[in-house]
């Protein structure tokens, strides 16, 4: 094993704990003279240090604001926030004062269009990249805009992933000798205007309860988004929540996120759910959508309305984007409705022709078939779950459940 496996290997393993260097890095590879630094690792969580990026900070801002689009200009003191519309998957561009910060990438076929998305606003420059979680369809494309764009600091969830998906992200952030961090919850991570705070930190039960919460606030509007986090998380951070504006439903609108608890505890204004056209999963679920309507918080949603942007004043939140309705998603979605951790983002494959074109499957070592999906729930008692391609597998048919899904 080459020393860059090790690296991954060790970033990959249990608590992400990564020590990080404020500086990003161009799109030709050079680093400042405190980037060999960055390849430390120790056992315990470690939070990126601010107030000692400041001059850093203020660079990038200079810089940032120099290469925004003259058609795109905020006014003094906006914050923007843009959903990128890329199907059943998560991509958000916050954009203050010129100063940005990219919360999720889409799924690996997004890649493309989330680049050309922040070329065409002008952005080069990415102050603060989050990963919420390991899941393909809000990682997909992280390596492709690390590759891209100079990124000053990769946030990552707390939790183990070992997916080809993941691992790319892991290895454009080293080959621009970069290093992920779990950020300290409690922190607050400045852009210009706003600042942002992360909830979460120590990881839940499965890859969805990884997800990072970031909460941005910006003067007296509060705008929080959710990843994928399920009820779990809600419950356990259900007392740090403050009033909000804007809230991005978690999980693409699944009846496993979104509780009448949280609703009535962060009473948003306008609810975004991030989600595909006539998607197979059926979200949103008419669950979510009749908790949504009982409370009258305005909806809206990418499979309807596309791309959505929202501009905040500090004093309130507008938008021009089309609004949604409440209607769910395809009634096809009753038959995973009843499996809560089904993600999507698991399946890897290089084309929807079926499983012998998978790059990864996971099995057990007595099992007697392959699975597609990590999650299966024919996995969920085995401890010693292996990866790898189908023939490393060596097993002769994939799982039915997952044939399924």
């Amino acid at each position: 094993m080459n020393l860059r496996s090790k690296f991954i290997g060790i970033i990959l393993a249990g608590i992400l704990s990564i020590s990080m260097t404020f500086t990003g890095c161009s799109s030709n590879n050079n680093t400042d003279e405190n980037s060999s630094n960055n390849s430390s690792t120790s056992t315990s969580i470690s939070s990126s240090d601010n107030d000692a990026s400041n001059s850093a900070s203020d660079t990038a801002e200079d810089q940032s604001d120099k290469s925004r689009s003259n058609n795109d200009t905020l006014s003094d003191g906006d914050v923007q926030i843009h959903f990128i519309d890329t199907g059943n998957s998560d991509a958000i561009l916050i954009d203050d004062g010129g100063v940005a910060m990219l919360i999720d990438a889409g799924d690996n076929d997004d890649e493309r269009a989330v680049v050309n998305y922040l070329n065409g606003r002008g952005v080069k420059d990415i102050k603060y990249l989050v990963s919420t979680h390991a899941h393909a369809d809000h990682a997909g494309g992280l390596d492709e805009v690390v590759k891209k764009c100079k990124v000053e600091t990769a946030f990552v969830s707390n939790g183990d992933a070992d997916t080809r998906t993941y691992r790319d992200f892991i290895m454009a952030l080293s080959d621009k000798g970069l290093n992920p961090t779990v950020p300290l919850e409690g922190k607050k991570f400045k852009l210009k205007n706003s600042y942002f705070e992360v909830f979460n930190i120590n990881g839940g039960s499965d890859t969805n309860n990884e997800s990072l919460v970031v909460l941005l606030t910006h003067g007296n509007d509060k705008m929080l988004f959710m990843g994928d986090a399920e009820e779990e998380v809600e419950h356990e951070i259900l007392n740090k929540m403050p009033d909000v504006d804007l809230l991005k439903v978690g999980h693409h609108g699944s009846h496993s996120s979104t509780t009448d608890a949280f609703l009535d505890k962060t009473k948003p204004e306008y609810a975004v759910i991030l989600c595909g056209r006539n998607n197979k999963y059926g979200h949103p679920h008419r669950e979510t959508m009749q908790k949504l309507k009982d409370r009258n918080i305005a909806v809206y949603r990418t499979d309807e309305s596309g791309d959505l942007l929202f501009t905040s004043n500090g004093n309130g939140i507008t938008t021009n984007s089309k609004k949604g309705d409440y209607n769910s998603g395809s009634n096809s979605a009753d038959e995973y409705s009843s499996d809560p951790s089904y993600e999507s983002g698991y399946s890897e494959s290089n084309s929807s022709d079926g499983s012998d074109n998978l790059k990864t499957v996971y099995w057990t070592k007595n099992g007697k078939v392959y699975h597609k999906y990590r999650d299966c729930s024919g996995l969920r008692k085995s401890k010693n779950v292996l990866s790898g391609n189908i023939s490393d597998s060596g097993k002769p048919r994939l799982c039915k459940i997952c044939e399924g899904r």
